[in-house]
């Protein structure tokens, strides 16, 4: 089903069943908060891994994509352990966010491991100061919702994209949150006109950037794996001179605590005067964010059609093939 299909979908349920659901989460929330991070992850890991049990489809699609992309640094017994903790730490991303508005402030952000790194927040903060374009990329990895918290906390003023939840209580909640510490919040229909923008007047952008482009993308790989990604970071960068740097954050510990990790920093000098400025910053970029899930595997969204629903869905039967001659 489409998003449109899907957004239709949920418009025709009762609103009571909405509302139910929006104030379950707003309990949940209460009630992690008030039996700490420790015990809040240890419960929502529990229950993670019983969906995770339940759910043929999902485990399949996990570890198919999973065993097709890591083959050459994970070994073959540990892809089915390293699937089935990235969903743990999907669900972590619902757990962040609900423990975020009682932990984060601009004073205690420092205690769970947002502080950038000196070198880094230097250079940002230097490139913000002096007006030169920056467009900050991550992916699907580690706990990526809380990235633009802790960059407004860095003293860092960021333009944000983001998808909009079907769900518009759900989509308020969590676009109030990931803004508490200033950073815009940009929805995606908007994202182009409103980034042009302020990259023009040489502010600071942020987006997830390891989407699959289905129709006129440009032809990449990806841990691999043949992909067409958008041309719109390399253009962006060509267009308005930007610096392009590639950062996630990752989790640490079974806890509310995480670590900002800058991979790669590509200055606007090293492809001046190139004759594809376009494919060389967007295949650093994606080097850099293999980089970054290659560190961590676990922590990389596995569930999600990377490489586009055809490749997940092929991935998926081969691997439940291999399963029946064995």
């Amino acid at each position: 089903m489409t998003l449109k299909g899907q957004a239709r979908t949920i418009r025709r349920w009762p609103r009571w069943v909405i509302a139910l659901g929006n104030l379950h989460r707003r309990l949940l929330a209460v009630g992690l908060w008030i039996i700490g991070p420790r015990l809040a992850y240890a419960v929502m890991k529990w229950a993670a891994c019983i969906i995770y049990r339940l759910l043929d489809p999902l485990r399949e699609r996990c570890e198919a994509q999973c065993r097709e992309a890591t083959a050459g640094f994970v070994s073959a017994r540990d892809v089915a352990r390293v699937a089935r903790e990235s969903f743990v730490h999907r669900v972590w991303n619902l757990t962040d966010l609900m423990l975020s508005p009682y932990l984060l402030k601009a004073n205690t952000y420092e205690e769970y491991g947002g502080r950038l790194g000196r070198h880094d927040l230097t250079d940002l903060t230097e490139s913000q100061r002096s007006s030169q374009p920056v467009i900050l990329l991550t992916a699907y990895f580690g706990s990526f919702d809380l990235l633009p918290i802790f960059l407004g906390y860095n003293g860092l003023r960021v333009a944000t994209v983001y998808l909009p939840h079907r769900n518009a209580g759900f989509d308020t909640f969590r676009r109030r949150i990931r803004g508490q510490s200033g950073c815009e919040m940009v929805p995606l229909a908007d994202a182009s006109t409103r980034f042009e923008k302020i990259l023009g007047q040489g502010g600071m952008v942020a987006l997830v950037a390891d989407h699959h482009v289905e129709k006129g993308g440009m032809p990449a790989t990806f841990l691999g794996i043949e992909t067409k990604v958008l041309r719109s970071v390399g253009l962006l960068a060509w267009r308005y001179q930007a610096d392009v740097v590639v950062a996630g954050n990752r989790r640490v510990n079974d806890a509310f605590e995480f670590e900002v990790c800058v991979v790669d920093v590509i200055k606007h000098q090293e492809w001046a005067g190139l004759e594809d400025p376009v494919h060389f910053v967007t295949n650093r970029y994606l080097r850099a964010l293999e980089q970054l899930i290659k560190r961590d595997p676990a922590q990389y969204l596995w569930a999600y059609a990377r490489w586009g629903q055809a490749f997940a869905r092929q991935a998926t039967n081969e691997s439940k093939q291999k399963q029946q001659v064995m």
